[in-house]
């Protein structure tokens, strides 16, 4: 094929990523970024029951591989993990054949993914390792007591041995940037691309005033899972029985028996409603129309590095914060945008509602703070600086 033939060749990326599509945002995000560049993308992704095998509409190409998600312990993530690796790496190889893509990009988490990229690598092809999360501080959360000693070491080098093994490295917020340094990646073969709200979509929605009703609405959503705290959300809206207060959750996950059980323990049924999922474009309305947006997280190594994507779409909408004191939130918020409370804290959370209540103009103040703080993440920005890697590495 001569060079004139290959620039003419549709530019193709390919990702591959341990969750559901289009359920992933981030991925939802780099996806609406490379098809408005010019470029088509294929992913490899998980399978639920309810979704097709294959979906193809407006450039994209979802290739749901016939693995789903069972959680049973460490030994039933790293069958999963492997299962899922293995099937990817042939159908991406597979594809690959009649599709010659420039550019195969892998998301986290497992690091060892990276590994489903590398036959096509062998052609030629670049593999951008997009870390969402950091793998050791993961299993250390998912699997305390257990992976200590040699099992530590063990997840550190597959750490460090997937890094090597991809091209370039992007990763969601500065606090793992750097972990990755200290790691031993080179400064210039990673960069920064926050997991930043689309503000198109979470900045259209008018917020309603506070209390328009004479009900306090709180709010959450997320996946459920242990890690985001909720139920001492829950324990806090049953220390303020004095209050009219609602609090709606969005979302599902493994995690909702546990939070069922925390609303029956509580007695909390007639004011904690957990909604399920709803579909992306009716979030941002239904966040707008509440007064005060939860973020409870647990105080644990792994959250340290976490920085919640629900809180940076508060953020854009408007919506005063109340979340745990972590590093990674400091990093990116000051006192002045968002009230900070102990994580696992219950009564600290609700004596934080109670202040808010006596101060609207005060907790108004704060989310007008956390958005101009937000300026520098804008997805508009984020969105420019995952383009300029992806095409620097296409270019090659």
């Amino acid at each position: 094929m001569s060079a004139r033939e290959r620039a003419r060749r549709p530019r193709r990326v390919a990702i591959v990523v341990h969750a559901t599509v289009p359920q992933d945002p981030r991925v939802r995000r780099q996806t609406d970024a490379l098809l408005t560049d010019g470029y088509e993308v294929d992913i490899f992704a998980l399978r639920e029951p309810d979704q097709e095998r294959v979906e193809s509409s407006g450039g994209v190409t979802i290739h749901r591989l016939p693995i789903n998600r069972t959680w049973y312990g460490i030994a039933g993530h790293l069958a999963e993990y492997l299962a899922f690796m293995a099937v990817a790496t042939v159908a991406v190889t597979r594809q690959h054949r009649r599709r010659r893509y420039r550019l195969i990009q892998v998301a986290t988490v497992p690091d060892f993914l990276v590994l489903a990229g590398l036959p096509v690598k062998l052609t030629g092809v670049p593999v951008l390792l997009d870390l969402h999360e950091d793998m050791p501080t993961f299993y250390r959360d998912r699997f305390p007591g257990r992976l200590v000693g040699p099992g530590m070491l063990l997840v550190n080098a597959i750490t460090r041995a997937s890094a090597a093994a991809a091209d370039e490295l992007i990763t969601v917020h500065e606090p793992l940037r750097r972990l990755s340094l200290d790691r031993g990646v080179a400064p210039d073969r990673i960069a920064v691309v926050m997991n930043s709200a689309d503000e198109r979509i979470f900045s259209a929605a008018p917020r309603r005033p506070f209390m328009e009703d004479g009900e306090l609405r709180l709010v959450h959503h997320s996946n459920l899972q242990r890690v985001y705290g909720l139920e001492y959300a829950i324990e806090a809206v049953a220390l303020l029985p004095d209050l009219p207060v609602r609090l709606d959750v969005y979302g599902d996950g493994p995690y909702r028996r546990q939070v069922e059980g925390a609303i029956e323990r509580t007695g909390t049924s007639a004011r904690v409603h957990l909604q399920g999922r709803v579909p992306m474009e009716q979030l941002p309305g239904l966040l707008a129309g509440s007064d005060i947006g939860l973020v409870p997280t647990r105080p644990e190594p792994y959250a340290q590095y976490s920085l919640s994507t629900k809180l940076l779409e508060y953020v854009v909408m408007g919506v005063p914060i109340i979340a745990s004191d972590l590093a990674t939130f400091r990093y990116h918020f000051s006192a002045e945008a968002l009230r900070y409370v102990p994580g696992a804290d219950p009564g600290a959370l609700a004596a934080a509602i109670r202040q808010d209540v006596a101060d609207p103009a005060g907790m108004q103040a704060r989310a007008d703070e956390a958005l101009r703080q937000y300026r520098p993440y804008l997805w508009e920005s984020q969105r420019d600086r995952y383009l300029a890697v992806v095409n620097r590495l296409t270019r090659r």
